[in-house]
């Protein structure tokens, strides 16, 4: 079954492999970066809340596996997790390069 989980997993592989094997940043394993999801997941739970609880957002419950936040789909969690992987590593490795 194609669901919104499955259509996140790329994304979530992409950056992992970017972050751990391309740019070798390894910001997934950084204190700051955890504190930094935790800052983005909490944004997106408020914001989620107002988005799918009033109703100004719509999904396919077959393409949900059914895990909820308050009302935010635990899948949306997957693109904050992605970006804040994505974005850490690149400031990360452009810092890097930089001091060079």
């Amino acid at each position: 079954m194609f669901t919104y989980i499955v259509m996140g997993l790329p994304f979530i592989s992409f950056v992992l492999l970017l972050d751990i094997a391309i740019l070798k940043t390894w910001v997934i394993k950084k204190r700051e970066t955890w504190v930094i999801m935790s800052i983005m997941v909490l944004l997106t739970l408020i914001f989620d809340q107002l988005l799918t609880g009033l109703p100004i957002v719509f999904y396919d419950d077959s393409k949900r596996i059914g895990v909820e936040l308050g009302y935010a789909p635990i899948e949306d969690f997957t693109y904050t997790f992605v970006v804040v992987i994505l974005v850490g590593a690149i400031l990360k490795y452009k810092g890097l390069h930089e001091k060079k």
